[in-house]
């Protein structure tokens, strides 16, 4: 197996690494991926709605995901078909598209431009929900040409479709958000769902190791407190303020009001760091401390990429619920 995807040795953090560099570690990191999200972002502009970065922006970010994933469960009973899993969440990636580029496709021979429908987002998640239904099938096919004896096959399975949904499924959600509302607008969602979720978690990090008494869950995560907590909500409420703030006042895009704005960090923050607890139980069960040592500062992809899993799906719902 490759390094960066390797086991991490055992230990809080790497011997004679102090708190105080692990944590500006982990801001530079950050700063340098969402400089390079909002390149990607500002870039595809000029090939909307094909938004081929994006494209390929979540096929490597999804696809180390699946990876991490496989490596974390296959220390389990339930170990999965890294195969399935792998083309898999690819397929579910691919998926996402599909309804975008057949409707780019159509316009031609229209002979009216459709206006935005605001419920139109429910109806793209059908494609990678058929995508999904394919691979559950496609996996019990896989299994059963393997099987010889029982005991054994159930639990690939069952890890097979967990990993594939944990990722594939959960993520679409978040690559989806490219296309909320009219025109470029998709942006503004977008950036307000990273912005929220990684605010929360970041917010959650410091506190909690400058301030934390309180411990919330050790039995999942020994090193999350009550101070962290609170922390990560109020960061994730001040950073869906300033993306929507700067959505409404310096670009004039139509944005969430102050009141929505602010229950939205409140939700989507929450969410976020209870992606954080759950992929915490995950490596817990596993025996892991982080998913790999890819991303310094933070761990694996999978690690960067948890809070974001559980607070996709609120996000989508919430901006749904408000345009409605």
């Amino acid at each position: 197996m490759n390094d960066a995807l390797s086991r991490p040795s055992p230990g809080r953090f790497a011997a004679g690494t102090p708190e105080v560099s692990m944590l500006a570690t982990r801001l530079v990191t950050g700063t340098l991926l969402v400089a390079a999200l909002v390149a990607v972002l500002v870039l595809d502009e000029q090939f909307a709605p094909w938004y081929p970065f994006w494209l390929l922006t979540a096929i490597a970010v999804m696809g180390l995901s699946a990876l991490e994933i496989n490596a974390l469960l296959g220390e389990t009973s339930a170990k999965p078909s890294g195969n399935t899993v792998f083309g898999g969440v690819l397929a579910l990636v691919v998926a996402n598209w599909a309804p975008h580029v057949v409707e780019h496709l159509q316009q031609p021979l229209r002979l009216v431009e459709p206006a935005y429908e605001p419920l139109a987002p429910i109806s793209w998640l059908a494609w990678p929900l058929w995508a999904f239904v394919a691979i559950v099938m496609l996996a019990f096919i896989a299994q059963s040409a393997q099987f010889y004896s029982p005991g054994g096959t159930m639990a690939t399975i069952s890890g097979t479709v967990l990993a594939t949904a944990y990722i594939g499924v959960l993520g679409s959600f978040l690559v989806q958000m490219r296309w909320l509302g009219a025109g470029s607008t998709g942006i503004v969602p977008l950036a307000a769902l990273i912005a929220t979720a990684k605010g929360a978690d970041t917010g959650a990090y410091t506190m909690g190791r400058l301030a934390g008494r309180h411990k919330l869950w050790p039995r999942l995560s020994p090193s999350k407190t009550i101070e962290g907590a609170l922390g990560g909500m109020l960061a994730g409420v001040l950073a869906a303020l300033v993306v929507f703030g700067v959505a409404r006042l310096l670009f004039h895009v139509p944005s969430l009001s102050w009141v929505a704005a602010i229950g939205y960090g409140v939700v989507v923050g929450s969410a976020a760091q209870l992606g954080d607890l759950m992929e915490s139980m995950i490596k817990r069960d596993c025996g892991w401390k982080d998913a790999s040592t890819a991303v310094p500062g933070f761990g694996g992809v999978l690690d960067v990429m948890d809070s974001l899993l559980f607070a996709g799906p609120v996000a989508y719902g919430y901006w749904l619920l408000m345009q409605s």
